[in-house]
């Protein structure tokens, strides 16, 4: 929880510091030519230069651009920074001429030809990282803040709770912070991954909510065994079961119980042929239900939603089969039918 709050308000500060970096570039895109042969900080000023050079900065794994300049005119020598290769990084040579643009005494744009750049001082792209790693880090911090109020709701040892309510929100907050994260790059202005994520929110959290429906309609049909009643088998049948007790009859990978062919019995053979273990007359049937705490762990995953367990006594010990809900009607019948002797 305390990671998710931290999280939260570290996106929080970051979302923040987007207006103030979008005040500083609006200022800029709105300065006008400062007057011939005059510079102002409320102005931009525009100067030819001389390249001198380009040159790769290596520090660890980033890679700084930095372009040499000679000022026509002053012969003030400057080293301006790029934040990338294209366009104009790449394209100038040594002797090619440039256009500076100043604005409150920095180097902010480089122009080359038709080719415009935005040098590393330059503000136009000084709120897209914040609110890039704003969108990062809100859904893991409201993720982190989802998953603290689930598990204290949903104990760790309750193997058969389903986290798909979770799943589904998490997806959602994922879907949407890697939307804006990218949009925040790559949109004209910062303030359209705002826009573009608040558009994409409602479809994505419509479509959420229809899956977090049909998924709740599902755990409801999967929770309702009144519909699963004995029908004796016909004939013999090999079904998918599983059994757990402290029973000798319960064996690790008897995954599949014979029916229809005298007393029900658990066998690793698909084709029950081999290995059969009969299960007693004195096994009576308590009740059938769905999937619950206690269960063991792998049953969720073996039968997901269907699944019904056939709680059973033998002697003083609690026995219970599960099976897919189309074959418990017939394990059923087979623990309820009396075998002639």
């Amino acid at each position: 929880m305390g990671i998710g709050v931290l999280l939260v308000l570290v996106s929080a500060g970051l979302f923040a510091v987007v207006p103030l970096a979008e005040a500083s570039n609006r200022a800029y895109a709105g300065a006008s030519a400062c007057p011939a042969g005059t510079r102002s900080t409320s102005c931009t000023t525009t100067a030819p230069a001389v390249v001198k050079g380009a040159v790769y900065e290596h520090s660890g794994k980033s890679v700084r651009y930095w372009l040499l300049l000679t000022e026509r005119g002053t012969g003030i020598a400057r080293r301006v920074r790029m934040p990338r290769r294209s366009p104009v990084f790449d394209a100038v040579h040594a002797g090619d001429t440039v256009a500076l643009t100043y604005w409150r005494g920095e180097v902010r744009t480089v122009r080359f030809g038709a080719a415009t750049q935005e040098a590393w001082t330059s503000p136009a792209d000084d709120g897209r990282l914040p609110a890039a790693l704003g969108f990062v880090a809100l859904p893991f911090g409201l993720g982190a803040l989802l998953l603290g109020r689930w598990r204290r709701r949903h104990p760790s040892t309750a193997a058969h709770a389903a986290p798909w309510q979770l799943t589904a929100a998490l997806v959602v907050l994922l879907v949407l912070g890697v939307l804006g994260a990218t949009t925040s790059f790559l949109a004209d202005a910062v303030r359209d991954a705002f826009l573009l994520v608040a558009a994409a929110a409602v479809p994505v959290v419509l479509l959420a909510v229809l899956f977090a429906r049909w998924m709740a309609g599902r755990m409801r049909r999967a929770a309702d065994t009144s519909d699963i009643v004995p029908v004796p088998p016909t004939g013999r049948r090999c079904v998918r079961a599983s059994v757990y007790g402290d029973v000798p009859y319960s064996v690790a990978g008897f995954d599949h119980l014979v029916v229809g062919d005298g007393r029900p019995a658990a066998t690793p053979d698909p084709d029950g042929r081999v290995a059969r273990r009969t299960l007693p007359e004195t096994l009576t049937v308590r009740c059938v239900r769905s999937l619950g705490p206690g269960d063991p762990e792998f049953w969720p995953t073996a039968y997901k939603y269907d699944c019904a367990v056939i709680e059973c006594r033998d002697g003083d010990r609690t026995v219970l089969i599960a099976g897919r809900r189309r074959d418990a009607a017939l394990i059923l019948g087979a623990l309820t039918t009396v075998v002639p002797g």
